[in-house]
């Protein structure tokens, strides 16, 4: 008799272990097909994009980098956090919700660095850019550590993940 409810107790956790791997495995394979690699996705890589369009080797006249920092980089920025503030809402595994924390955090930290740009150029204060640089090498790192502990995640959920890189 032991031996029967023994083996119904152990048969028990190994189908409730398995129902759980599969929920949590589920739950990360719609973030990655749904969150983030759709429109979520987009948004980071049109205000990246936007970004890169008008600083670094693409610098342009302050004019024309404010005009496009506020026209198109910042509204994109703040409707990727946005989206993806409300994505992480939503998420239920304590793992891929941490993970995607860092993700949140990155994107923060671009809109940051965006803004502090934009007032850098509005009011002449070149001595904050070097903040502006530490604002956009944190969002580098997180997007980075991002990815790294997205790719953990997936190979301990058995999920075969291809990443799209949007750390530009």
């Amino acid at each position: 008799m032991k031996k029967i409810i023994m083996t119904a107790v152990v048969t028990f956790i190994m189908v409730f272990c398995m129902t759980g791997c599969g929920e949590e495995q589920d739950e990360f394979v719609d973030y990655i097909n749904g969150g983030i690699k759709t429109e979520l996705g987009k948004l980071e890589s049109q205000a990246k994009d936007s970004y890169a369009s008008v600083t670094g080797d693409n610098a342009k006249d302050n004019e024309t980098t404010l005009k496009e920092l506020n026209t198109n980089t910042i509204t994109l920025t703040k409707q990727a956090v946005e989206k993806a503030t409300s994505l992480g809402d939503s998420i239920k595994g304590e793992k891929l919700k941490k993970t995607h924390a860092i993700y949140v955090s990155s994107l923060k930290n671009f809109q940051s660095g965006v803004e502090l740009l934009i007032q850098v150029l509005q009011n002449d204060e070149t001595d904050k850019i070097e903040q502006v640089t530490e604002f956009m090498n944190k969002a580098n790192e997180e997007s980075s550590q991002y990815l790294t502990e997205i790719k953990k995640l997936a190979e301990e959920l058995g999920v075969e993940f291809q990443s799209q890189d949007n750390s530009k």
